[in-house]
């Protein structure tokens, strides 16, 4: 099969079955790395201070940014970001080279979802993780990575607009589900997109029912830019 011919679900079942145990490797994996949450180890080996007990009590950059300024809120973003990008490409190319494009493909989309769920549940961390947005703006580069650039570019500008770091990140989530759904060829990729964005969308509830209510506080970016912290 080539590397551009659509995924059978016949063919989907045999990598599963031809490589489950690296497939299981690749899901643990990219969970425990997702255990290791920027905000907590930022907030507490350099502020000495635990993010979860401060702001929002979320474990994530808009808490971070927030309480500690921007510089800390970029690094926690930063952070995150390389560890949805790295798990997804770590797990494509040693899955290529043991079975194939389409087993590494396979890899790459649930790497994204073990290492998102292991940044929103961390079993490490008792389950008091973040939000996962930074880290699925890391998976969607790692996977496409123009097109997600075009998402966060058009992103950023609607957060200058709205200020609100919630509204970007389930507007983002969203996109790149609706694309994946329209564009793709792969019949299970878009279902692999639409779990993330509903992860977003149970992680995102309260911030959702603030916005319903108009009660969601605004970021304060350009007062942040303008402090320079």
């Amino acid at each position: 099969m080539g590397v551009n011919e659509p995924i059978s679900q016949g063919v989907t079942g045999m990598i599963v079955l031809n490589y489950g145990w690296q497939l299981a490797l690749v899901v643990l994996f990219s969970y425990f790395v997702g255990n290791f949450c920027a905000a907590i180890f930022i907030s507490k080996k350099f502020i000495r201070q635990d993010i979860r007990g401060m702001g929002s009590k979320n474990a994530g950059t808009t808490n971070m940014t927030r309480v500690f300024g921007m510089k800390y809120g970029a690094a926690t973003l930063l952070i995150d970001l390389l560890k949805g990008f790295a798990c997804v490409l770590v797990s494509k190319w040693v899955l290529t080279s043991i079975g194939g494009p389409d087993a590494g493909m396979l890899a790459e989309y649930l790497a994204g979802l073990a290492v998102i769920l292991g940044h929103n549940y961390p079993v490490l961390l008792g389950l008091r993780g973040g939000k996962g947005f930074a880290s699925g703006i890391g998976v969607f580069i790692a996977v496409n990575p123009l097109f997600t650039f075009i998402v966060l570019l058009l992103g950023v500008i609607m957060l200058f607009i709205v200020d609100r770091m919630s509204v970007f990140a389930l507007a983002f989530f969203a996109v790149e589900a609706i694309y994946y759904f329209i564009v793709h060829e792969h019949w299970w990729i878009p279902l692999f997109t639409g779990v993330y964005f509903i992860l977003a969308v149970i992680a995102h509830w309260p911030n959702i029912i603030r916005l319903v209510r108009g009660e969601e506080k605004k970021l304060g970016l350009l007062r942040l830019i303008a402090k320079g912290r």
